[in-house]
């Protein structure tokens, strides 16, 4: 839930693409801590069986697309300076 947050609340400069389908998102939690998400963004027919619910399942649509997050970290203290950089 805390990456699906600071993805979903991305502000400019993010979500920056990184590699052909990779994004990258820096954010606060809903606690405000600091952190790092990779994901893509996958449609039904990439997806497997087992990852989502059967009500996840029968709420999707054939154009929707699902956000997979690949890694989660907090932020370094290098980071969070390059981040409220970046937010001026």
């Amino acid at each position: 839930m805390e990456a699906e947050h600071v993805i979903r609340n991305a502000q400019a400069p993010w979500p920056e693409q990184k590699g052909s389908d990779k994004l990258r998102v820096w954010g606060a939690n809903q606690k405000g801590a600091l952190i790092q998400v990779i994901f893509t963004l996958k449609g039904p027919d990439e997806l497997e069986f087992d990852s989502l619910t059967a009500e996840e399942w029968a709420d999707l649509d054939d154009d929707d697309e699902v956000i997979y997050v690949i890694h989660a970290m907090p932020l370094t203290e290098s980071m969070k300076r390059k981040f409220r950089r970046r937010r001026k």
